[in-house]
């Protein structure tokens, strides 16, 4: 716990990935809901495939853009805590700088999906 799946369209050039996972992580870790910084895993996507409305006239995408953060923690965090912990990644997401999107209108999501904690499964193997 938490998982972090961060997906964004290529139009978006520059993208300082690591920089923004790190930011994500951080703002998330600020809450104070989760314990330890390394329960935090975080991956991130850049999509080429996707359609944002009906795109242009042709079925194109335009000045369309988006970052799409979706976060998976385990069931049992009272909606107070959820929204908490979707709002720093929102305020953060707002606040990131570190990419080239000249042009584009920028869709910035922020979603929590719970994981259920009865079958939720972790094992630490040492090699």
């Amino acid at each position: 716990m938490p998982q972090m799946f961060i997906d964004y369209s290529d139009n978006i050039q520059n993208l300082d990935k690591k920089k923004l996972m790190l930011g994500l992580n951080h703002a998330l870790f600020d809450t104070g809901l989760v314990s330890e910084a390394h329960d935090i895993k975080s991956r991130i996507q850049s999509v080429s495939d996707y359609l944002i409305g009906f795109g242009d006239e042709r079925g194109e995408q335009s000045n369309q853009a988006f970052i799409f953060v979706r976060l998976q923690g385990l069931s049992g965090r009272t909606e107070p805590q959820k929204d908490l912990m979707t709002e720093n990644l929102s305020q953060f997401l707002q606040s990131f700088e570190d990419y080239s999107a000249q042009g584009l209108e920028i869709q910035l999501c922020v979603e929590f999906a719970e994981m259920p904690r009865e079958i939720y499964k972790k094992v630490f193997v040492q090699k």
